[in-house]
């Protein structure tokens, strides 16, 4: 889950129709889950501000999709 939203997180998160079908989840729910694993494992690979970035498009999301 992480690994797709790496690749999304900088055009705004992963378009809804794609989170669906490959992780058959709402956008609430998928996003509820990638701010789970970012605060237990974030993305090694990703600088801290960039970890930052993906969070505030995390949130975002999230306030979107209420």
């Amino acid at each position: 889950m992480l690994e797709f939203e790496v690749q999304w997180y900088r055009l705004g998160g992963g378009p809804s129709g794609q989170i669906h079908e490959r992780f058959g989840m709402s956008d609430r729910d998928y996003f509820a889950s990638v701010n789970d694993l970012l605060q237990e494992s974030p993305p090694e690979q990703l600088s801290p501000s960039a970890i930052e970035r993906m969070r505030g498009v995390v949130r975002r999301r999230l306030w979107m999709a209420k």
